[in-house]
């Protein structure tokens, strides 16, 4: 599936960008992975994902859980921690790293502790970006698939972290949310 430009915005010297498809094929330096903390790729955009990075989901997420104990020194990563593996298969497309970020299980309840641990969700990957010297990162809608959390909120969290992230960046350039299906893009883009 092909990804198309729906809306675009611009903060700070950063293009925000509303896309509709599959993360995997947007040639975003960096794309994100909206991962459990344990970095089981099991479903949804973490199972398409490292599907789509190794041609296995299994050996991608051992590859995963082995960059997490090299990287963080444990088997899970907190809200706001971030876990880097390279994108493999997805290198042909232009994306050269992967950057695992967890957000809250909000199960359809929405309150600002969620908000903070969605918040740092956003923020931890931009700040590797930036660090690894990126121009473009691509982030599906982190919790608001089966997290539960409301779409209208993370996509109002997601951009007021791109704001407040444009104060400090100078490598970061382009930042994408990408949605693949077509109602919810309908709904992010009221926020745009």
């Amino acid at each position: 599936m092909a990804v198309e430009k729906i809306k675009e915005i611009n903060v700070g010297g950063i293009s925000i960008k509303l896309l509709q498809g599959d993360i995997t094929a947007y040639p975003a330096k960096a794309i994100v992975n909206a991962a459990n903390k344990y970095l089981d790729h099991g479903g949804g955009v973490a199972y398409a994902i490292a599907k789509a990075c190794a041609g296995n989901a299994q050996e991608y997420t051992r590859i995963s859980k082995q960059a997490m104990k090299e990287q963080i020194g444990r088997s899970f990563i907190e809200h706001g921690e971030v876990v880097v593996t390279p994108a493999m298969r997805l290198e042909e497309r232009g994306i050269k790293f992967v950057i695992h970020t967890v957000g809250p299980i909000c199960g359809g309840k929405w309150d600002d502790s969620f908000k903070d641990k969605l918040y740092k969700a956003f923020r931890g990957a931009l700040e590797k970006a930036e660090e690894l010297n990126l121009d473009s990162i691509a982030f599906p809608a982190v919790s608001a698939g089966i997290y539960g959390c409301p779409l209208e909120e993370v996509v109002k969290t997601f951009i007021e972290v791109v704001k407040d992230f444009s104060k400090t960046a100078s490598n970061v350039k382009e930042v994408a949310l990408v949605i693949y299906d077509k109602e919810s893009v309908e709904v992010a883009k009221r926020f745009f």
